[in-house]
């Protein structure tokens, strides 16, 4: 799994389930199923730039890495925006266990509404759908999960902010 971290969903995410992410994976991905902080500072509610949430969240995967490698996995460490690259079954599995350990990853805050933000993961859901791809229906309050096989390309048409 994917979850959606470019730019647009960095200032969209703050309602985002970080336990809905398993690993930042290709570009950012993950898992489980709790709300998150609702700022790059641990949940504090303090309003962060942009630069200080990636600095915040580049920190954090490279925790997140060094967990999996301390499990046994072949995980390098992300390139600063990039997230974890490598994906499979365990190492999902274990990021959901070193996400216990190390706790939820930091989100940016956002000024849209849960409503707002659910019915703009519904429209990237339909768009998925359309393509191909089984999406699981969206969730208030959780992070829109990337279907893991979509392509940049499929992910930047199907997360555009004029659909």
């Amino acid at each position: 799994m994917k979850l959606l971290l470019t730019p647009l969903s960095r200032s969209l995410a703050g309602l985002a389930a970080t336990a809905a992410i398993l690993v930042t994976l290709a570009g950012c991905a993950a898992p489980a199923e709790t709300s998150g902080p609702t700022s790059a500072s641990g949940g504090d509610g303090a309003s962060v730039s942009d630069a200080e949430f990636q600095a915040a969240r580049d920190a954090y995967d490279l925790k997140l890495a060094q967990c999996l490698r301390d499990k046994g996995l072949d995980v390098k460490d992300p390139q600063p925006g990039q997230g974890i690259q490598e994906s499979s079954p365990e190492i999902n599995e274990a990021a959901s266990t070193c996400m216990r350990e190390i706790g939820d990853p930091p989100v940016p805050a956002t000024t849209m509404s849960d409503a707002e933000v659910l019915s703009m993961y519904l429209k990237w859901a339909d768009c998925f759908r359309e393509v191909g791809f089984d999406v699981a229906e969206p969730v208030s309050g959780q992070a829109f999960v990337v279907p893991e096989d979509a392509s940049a390309e499929v992910t930047a048409a199907c997360t555009d902010p004029t659909l």
